[in-house]
């Protein structure tokens, strides 16, 4: 899964722009797919405390760099279908963002069905259109509802979230600063730490006292301010982070092999 998330994410990125963050533990797994990477742009985490800081901690790094580069976040347990197209839409919202700084911009797919453990974004009212995608504004989020409710969703306003998000750097930095500011907090004696020899102790000190704040439930959720969705047509995406969906595609790809 790693390695198709990179070569997908090269698609549209080069690969001394990609900073690849996993839990040390993973690095086993993780390390054979990473040939040809620099180190600096490989970061391992001591634990795991959620998508939050996963999200920040390389974050930081990108910043140290670059205070006004543009970043894309992309999960590496998605299953895709026509992941060129999928790459395309991602260049439109890079597009998008360039021009309009204080967005950042989720990735939202169609689905045929609304399932209770998927996250789902509500649009609202039509922003732009940018080399044929539409984006819209966020009206909420709906993270994980049960099956009552997401069986209730108007299909033709909502869309699953795919967590694939861009923006510039400096503000995914300020929704950390204004809506978790306990966890900004920790991390800033992390960033005053970065590429020094305390590095690698510091991190694990702060990440010992870290709670885990999951990303969608703690900060999109919870201000749909400045947040965007583009429409993501024509391509198949899952999260492939249940085994019965890895299963389920599985078979349905067999199937479709066999027609």
């Amino acid at each position: 899964m790693l390695a198709h998330t990179i070569a997908r994410a090269e698609l549209l990125i080069p690969k001394d722009r990609l900073l690849v963050t996993f839990k040390k533990e993973h690095g086993e797994y993780a390390r054979p797919d990473l040939e040809g990477f620099d180190e600096r742009n490989v970061i391992m985490q001591p634990s795991n405390k959620e998508t939050t800081a996963s999200i920040l901690l390389p974050l930081l790094h990108i910043l140290r760099q670059d205070p006004d580069a543009r970043v894309v976040v992309i999960p590496s347990d998605h299953f895709i279908v026509r992941e060129e197209l999928f790459m395309q839409h991602v260049a439109a919202g890079a597009e998008f963002v360039e021009h309009h700084a204080k967005y950042l911009i989720l990735l939202g797919t169609d689905s045929e069905d609304f399932l209770p453990d998927y996250g789902w974004i509500e649009m609202n009212m039509r922003i732009a259109e940018v080399r044929g995608c539409e984006i819209f504004r966020v009206k909420r989020f709906l993270e994980k509802p049960d099956a009552k409710k997401a069986h209730s969703l108007q299909k033709d306003r909502t869309v699953c979230n795919t967590l694939v998000m861009i923006g510039y750097a400096s503000a995914l930095l300020r929704k950390f600063r204004l809506i978790t500011p306990a966890v900004y907090q920790a991390f800033k004696e992390i960033d005053a730490d970065l590429l020094s020899p305390n590095e690698e102790e510091t991190i694990k000190r702060v990440y010992s006292g870290l709670p885990a704040v999951d990303f969608s439930k703690a900060i999109l959720a919870h201000d749909t301010h400045g947040l965007a969705v583009l429409r993501v047509r024509n391509v198949y995406w899952n999260d492939w982070g249940n085994a019965s969906r890895i299963q389920s595609d599985l078979a349905r790809l067999k199937a479709e092999s066999e027609f």
